[in-house]
């Protein structure tokens, strides 16, 4: 009996042993047996989307001249400049510069508008000086009196004379048919410029190159019209036999155009001087040069050619920059 009792004590004292062991070692097994935190990942960079991609490996644009914006700035020569801010530093500017320069260091005071009639892009020089005209008032008279009369009616002939041959008697005949007064007026409605007479020759008032810019604009505009007579004086413009803008350009395109000289005299109204309209493969565009040189017309061509060349790279495919 005893014996069956001290073996039952000793189940008893086993069990309660098993039972505080597993208690104490159940939280560490537990532990033990939870899963380790896992660390973030460090932030990694984005990946790029297929667009954004394709972005970055697009090359440059190129951006063209006449495609680029504009900015109107003076040079340190004095010229004004309205084109994109590659042209600043073209050799073909300089080139303007230089053959103003050249002119100058001669003695002769020189005026110079260049003016895209599409994207008003230009040089500009002196452009406000009064200087004598001499026959290249005579577009701007002719075309006055196409424009109030749509023609010139008998004396169709002495406009043709006037322009194409620059003869005085022709244009003598027609101012004294149908006045100046009136054309005067239509001159500065045009232009915004009143009339600096010389002291002599009434009909070959001293005017502005941006004057007769203005009113080369509207040459254009009426040349190229549907207005009655506006294809017969365009075609006498086309065909002007002494002019320094279609001596060196008319070959290749079309120049409306109308020169005035005149020598030194007891007068002393020296002149060189040529305006038109050239139908330029990059844009139609005015220029006018008048200068105080007795005379010389041949003595513009260089000029003339610096602003053709001006023109076609502010207006034309060369490239500007990329993007």
């Amino acid at each position: 009996m005893r014996k069956r009792i001290a073996i039952a004590l000793l189940v008893v004292a086993l069990v309660a042993v098993g039972v505080v062991a597993g208690v104490t070692l159940l939280p560490r097994l537990t532990a033990d047996l939870e899963p380790a935190e896992v660390e973030e990942p460090a932030d990694l960079p984005e990946e790029e989307s297929e667009e954004q991609e394709a972005l970055s490996d697009k090359p440059a644009q190129p951006v063209t001249m006449a495609e680029a914006p504009t900015r109107t700035s003076t040079t340190d020569a004095g010229l004004t400049v309205t084109a994109p801010e590659a042209f600043l530093g073209s050799a073909e500017l300089a080139a303007v510069e230089d053959e103003v320069a050249a002119l100058e260091e001669d003695g002769f005071t020189v005026s110079v508008v260049l003016l895209d009639l599409e994207t008003r892009r230009g040089v500009t020089y002196n452009a406000d000086a009064a200087m004598y005209p001499a026959s290249s008032i005579k577009a701007a008279f002719c075309t006055w009196l196409y424009e109030a009369k749509g023609g010139a009616g008998k004396l169709s002939s002495e406009v043709a004379d006037a322009i194409i041959n620059s003869d005085n008697e022709a244009y003598d005949k027609l101012t004294d048919t149908y006045g100046y007064e009136a054309f005067e007026s239509w001159y500065k409605d045009v232009s915004g410029f009143a009339f600096e007479r010389p002291r002599v020759h009434y009909i070959y008032p001293h005017v502005t190159a941006g004057s007769l810019a203005s009113v080369w604009e509207e040459i254009y505009d009426f040349g190229t019209s549907d207005e009655k007579g506006a294809d017969e004086l365009a075609g006498y413009l086309a065909q002007t036999t002494v002019s320094p803008i279609a001596e060196v350009l008319r070959g290749d395109v079309e120049v409306w155009s109308k020169a005035g000289w005149y020598p030194t005299d007891k007068w002393d109204i020296p002149a060189s001087n040529d305006a038109g309209v050239v139908f330029s493969d990059t844009g139609a565009y005015v220029m006018v040069v008048m200068t105080d040189m007795s005379s010389n017309l041949g003595a513009l061509e260089p000029l003339v050619s610096a602003l053709d060349a001006a023109h076609t790279l502010m207006c034309g495919d060369t490239v500007a920059y990329y993007e």
